[in-house]
């Protein structure tokens, strides 16, 4: 970094001055930052950096953003500024009713009156739960100080008894099993522990990755910063790159406006389009330009839809990967997009058909080759649950209600029907009226023609695929 501002050109300057002769409210701030007990080395002529903190105990996708801005301080210092943390409205999608999105602008608002009254020459944004990306942005770029985003980043996938699970949206497949009668009390209780297994927001192509991948590739984050799994040690590591990158932008007086271009925005738009991205990103976008100065439209998105290709088989767009697998296969990087700004000539999406013929997609891609190595980790096709349960339930009998249902927690013998013998997937389609000839959950031979297999009787392994209710529908047109 070569050129560094001098004392007298910050913004907090105005706060602090030089001296005593920098007047009465000079003197009364110093000495209120005595009182918070800093030297007057550690502050007076160095960039303050506000780290605007949404977390709280009641959010879980930024539940760990306490211990990032830690992060986030450790290069505020080592770049030589002096950071101080503020905490701001927490927007959680999951516990705020009616909705979060009442309140982004309340956020906005806050993020922009805090930093246009506090004596800060730089802001360091940290969210990323669904509306909490554009509250942040918004609110700081009506400001228009320096800023960067420290996304919250996304949570590790899920599991259950073999599956992997998106928080976002198997959550609605197996409710609508469980009303189904497909599964019992057991079972939903084991998805509550194995939904969501950290912290960090959704690890589907939901809102909140759609977003902080926009925000990546507006320019706003430091490269790779939207898909790091929140629980990674490069999460750690991002967050302190942006604390030493936010105060090179303050000594190079790069503000948000010279960041948030109408080619910026093309960008963003280009890569919520080629991730299959949520539908909720034209609405943030768009008040996001707004706030930026930028004129972007319904008519632009879809002018830049029809040459920009689906690129990502991320759920639930895709059928088969998450965030995690994401990252590993390179991030938004992978994307025909230029990284890190400034970028060349011309916004990012008018490259996109051209760069969509190259070999450099990602795992599923169905318009190129994917040249992802072999050891990226599959995952099960979303909407295909196993039968097999990694612990024997016990088998109930015919006239036992689905939500009765009881499941042993002992895992069953090596030498039990339930290792050896494994149930195919069960399907979701209610069975045909003609009568049945096989086991509808096994697909064994049914003993017996007409409407046969009520119970598991028929069933060669009748533990095994009463843990997926077969014995509820089983072959007949209406359940039992």
């Amino acid at each position: 970094m070569t050129d560094r501002k001098s004392p007298e050109e910050l913004r907090s300057h105005q706060w602090y001055g030089s001296g005593v002769s920098s007047g009465l409210r000079s003197f009364s701030h110093r000495a209120r930052t005595r009182q918070l007990g800093y030297l007057p080395e550690e502050h007076l002529g160095k960039p303050v950096i506000a780290i605007l903190n949404t977390w709280s105990d009641i959010n879980p996708c930024h539940v760990h953003l306490r211990d990032r801005a830690q992060a986030v301080k450790r290069g505020v210092w080592q770049a030589g500024g002096f950071p101080l943390e503020f905490p701001v409205s927490t927007l959680s999608e999951t516990f705020q009713k009616p909705t979060p999105m009442l309140y982004r602008n309340l956020l906005a608002m806050e993020t922009e009156e805090l930093l246009r009254s506090y004596p800060v020459d730089g802001a360091v944004l940290m969210g990323g739960c669904d509306k909490s990306t554009p509250a942040l942005l918004m609110g700081a770029a009506s400001v228009d100080l320096p800023a960067v985003f420290v996304p919250a980043g996304p949570m590790l996938p899920g599991h259950w008894r073999g599956e992997t699970l998106g928080s976002g949206t198997d959550m609605w497949k197996y409710w609508d099993d469980m009303r189904a009668g497909l599964l019992g009390d057991c079972e939903m209780q084991e998805l509550e522990s194995g939904l969501a297994r950290s912290p960090g927001h959704c690890m589907t192509m939901g809102t909140a990755s759609t977003l902080t991948a926009a925000a990546e590739a507006l320019g706003v984050t430091v490269p790779g910063a939207s898909s790091i799994p929140a629980v990674d040690s490069g999460h750690d590591r991002m967050a302190a790159a942006a604390g030493l990158r936010i105060v090179e932008l303050v000594h190079r007086d790069r503000k948000l406006s010279d960041i948030l271009t109408a080619d910026a925005f093309e960008d963003a738009v280009t890569t919520v389009l080629g991730l299959g991205g949520s539908t909720n990103a034209v609405i943030h976008l768009i008040a996001m330009a707004g706030r930026a100065g930028v004129t972007l439209t319904l008519d632009d998105f879809d002018r830049i839809a029809r040459t920009v290709p689906v690129l990502a088989n991320v759920r639930p767009g895709g059928r088969t990967y998450l965030m995690e697998d994401f990252h590993f296969a390179g991030w938004t990087a992978r994307l025909p997009l230029p990284h890190p700004r400034p970028a060349p000539p011309g916004p990012a999406h008018r490259r996109a058909r051209h760069d969509a013929r190259a070999d450099r997609r990602l795992p599923g891609s169905t318009t190129t080759t994917s040249s992802v190595p072999a050891t990226t980790r599959s995952r099960p096709r979303a909407g295909s649950p196993s039968c097999a349960a990694t612990s024997a339930p016990t088998a109930p009998s015919s006239s036992t209600s689905p939500r009765s249902r009881t499941c042993s927690s002992t895992p069953a013998p090596p030498s039990s029907s339930t290792t050896t013998r494994r149930c195919s997937a069960p399907s979701t389609t209610r069975p045909s009226a003609s009568p049945p000839t096989a086991c509808w959950c096994c697909g064994a031979p049914a003993p017996r023609a007409g409407r046969a297999c009520r119970s598991t009787a028929c069933c060669p392994s009748p533990t095994t695929c009463s843990s997926r209710a077969c014995a509820t529908w089983s072959g007949s047109p209406t359940p039992a």
